[in-house]
């Protein structure tokens, strides 16, 4: 039986027509010219790079694995108790993600948007306006009104922005100490179970590439640059059975990515469907090292794939930040041309003709920032992550 974990995570980001009535959506497609495409995620001089659409690819992978760690069996070894908590400080960072932070970037993705929205409502009049701002007091006015109320919002938008990185970075510095600190007692624990047997050593080695593999293909997958399809990442539980007669028979249950949905399995697009055959692939030799390292050592399976997964969680959470700073500097690009507009108005002469074009340059601007969180928004709506 399936069911779907985390739409209640992402409800925020759904209502957006709320604010909306059905005139701003008529005047925003007439004002919408031809947007700017941008390939990778590096600013140029005039454009916005794709950091909000990175953004919302990034969520739904970064909350499978926070799922995976939440539902992974506690660890519990004898006399080795630290190992148990160090397990807990990694579901409790995991927790706070999820109900503090995670949602601090679905909502700055909506106020991405209804600024985008209120910059589209106001461009046509403040448009006519520049254009007879030379000698005219009452035309210069209006246009300062009206630009003045943009250019206030998108000074809020950067303050909570630049906030929120400070904030996740300050929290991200807790998961990698909590995340060293697991390592560590994870190798204690290892060497105290004679793990520094070199098979051992080498399966954990493998176990560990395989997964960084998989994680590798899944970003893939969600940083595809065609049309975002509806499609599940699937995670369960795997139970691994050792031992040849009824009495030695042990088993050790893991938690995982173990499938993805027909739609990424089956998709048109070559990359996301090549991705998705490697994944399948991976996954079953990651099955069998796991097997294998479980006949050596039950114990030691268990460690090995919770102490990846949690370093694969503070690296998609490393990912994020890098992709934050991105858009920080981004904004920071726009509000500047918004400030440069409202210098140039404070000129005795006043050129309209440059500020009608200074205006032009930020509505592909803005036009690139509507499209990217319409991009994020399907990302959180169309993507679930399913327990099997």
């Amino acid at each position: 039986m399936k069911k779907t974990l985390v739409i209640g995570l992402m409800a925020t980001a759904v209502s957006t027509s709320c604010f909306i009535s059905g005139n701003v959506y008529a005047e925003i497609k007439e004002n919408t010219l031809e947007p700017i495409y941008e390939p990778t995620n590096i600013t140029a001089t005039n454009t916005i790079s794709n950091s909000v659409r990175l953004l919302g690819s990034q969520a739904p992978l970064i909350q499978a694995y926070g799922l995976i760690i939440l539902q992974q069996p506690e660890i519990s070894i004898e006399a080795m108790s630290g190992l148990t908590n160090r397990q807990k400080f990694a579901k409790n960072n995991v927790r706070e993600w999820l109900d503090e932070y995670n949602p601090k970037l679905i909502d700055l993705n909506q106020q991405l948007m209804q600024f985008s929205l209120r910059f589209n409502n106001y461009y046509d009049k403040i448009y006519g306006f520049s254009g007879s701002i030379e000698g005219n007091k009452e035309s210069k006015e209006s246009f300062a009104h009206g630009f003045h109320k943009l250019q206030e919002q998108g000074k809020m938008i950067q303050d909570n922005m630049e906030n929120t990185l400070s904030e996740i970075k300050r929290f991200h510095y807790v998961i990698n100490k909590d995340s060293a600190e697991f390592s560590k007692k994870c190798e204690e624990v290892i060497q105290s179970l004679k793990g520094g047997n070199g098979d051992i050593v080498q399966l954990r080695a493998d176990i560990k590439k395989h997964q960084e593999e998989i994680q590798a293909e899944l970003i893939k997958i969600l940083n595809s640059p065609n049309e975002i399809s509806k499609g599940s990442i699937n995670i369960g539980k795997q139970v691994f059975t050792i031992g040849s007669t009824a009495s030695q028979t042990k088993t050790v249950d893991l938690v995982a990515v173990n499938s993805l949905s027909d739609t990424f399995i089956n998709s048109p697009n070559s990359q996301v469907n090549k991705s998705a055959v490697i994944i399948e692939q991976k996954q079953k030799e990651l099955t069998s090292l796991i097997q294998r390292l479980s006949e050596f050592q039950i114990q030691a399976t268990e460690i090995t794939i919770v102490e990846d997964q949690v370093k694969e969680f503070a690296s998609l959470l490393q990912k994020q930040i890098d992709t934050l700073e991105s858009l920080v500097k981004d904004w920071r690009m726009f509000n500047g041309k918004m400030k440069q507009i409202e210098t140039d108005l404070a000129n005795e002469k006043i050129d309209g003709e440059l500020i009608q074009k200074q205006l032009v340059q930020l509505k592909r601007m803005n036009d690139e920032v509507s499209k990217q969180t319409r991009q994020f928004e399907d990302f959180t709506t169309n993507i679930k992550i399913i327990k099997q």
